[in-house]
């Protein structure tokens, strides 16, 4: 009997820390930190809050909610999978631009890539990544925006 509940024992051990693992470090709630972020080619907005939630066997579901400095608000939303697949990317508010695709691809447990295109030409690309303490996201954005306009930027986002 006591081998049956050892057995038992190390199985759930290996399905539990397994299921740890699993666990997608991206997703929470995240609100940038204006003080500790760079804008080198944007203007700093009010507020960004991003929810990142999971989705299909190896994906997110990624909800921007922001205000612009002038106190516009604007909305980002999308679900993919990190399958370097683009997929649709719906923007509703000020300054929304319609017709964008994105994709997703995990680098390691800490980082993600997002290419964001526009009609198939790719605009910015983004690096996710999460501090080894899980309480920091930092996005690294370049590239050029749907207007043409260099992208440049390191947002720093605080778990909530």
């Amino acid at each position: 009997m006591s081998r049956k509940l050892a057995l038992g024992v190390v199985l759930s051990l290996v399905i539990g820390c397994a299921a740890v693992q699993a666990a997608d470090l991206q997703t929470g709630t995240w609100k940038v930190n204006v003080a500790k972020s760079k804008y080198k080619t944007a203007t700093p907005p009010q507020s960004q809050t991003v929810t990142i939630v999971p989705q299909g066997k190896d994906g997110i579901k990624v909800t921007v909610n922001a205000v612009n400095p002038k106190g516009e608000k604007l909305t980002v939303e999308y679900a993919a999978q990190y399958d370097g697949k683009e997929v649709p990317r719906t923007e509703t508010g000020a300054g929304a631009v319609q017709g964008q695709t994105v994709s997703l691809k995990r680098i390691d447990d800490h980082t993600i890539e997002r290419i964001a295109y526009l009609k198939g030409k790719k605009l910015t690309t983004e690096k996710w990544e999460i501090s080894k303490d899980g309480k920091t996201r930092t996005v690294t954005q370049t590239g050029v925006a749907a207007d043409g306009k260099p992208v440049d930027n390191l947002l720093i986002y605080d778990k909530q």
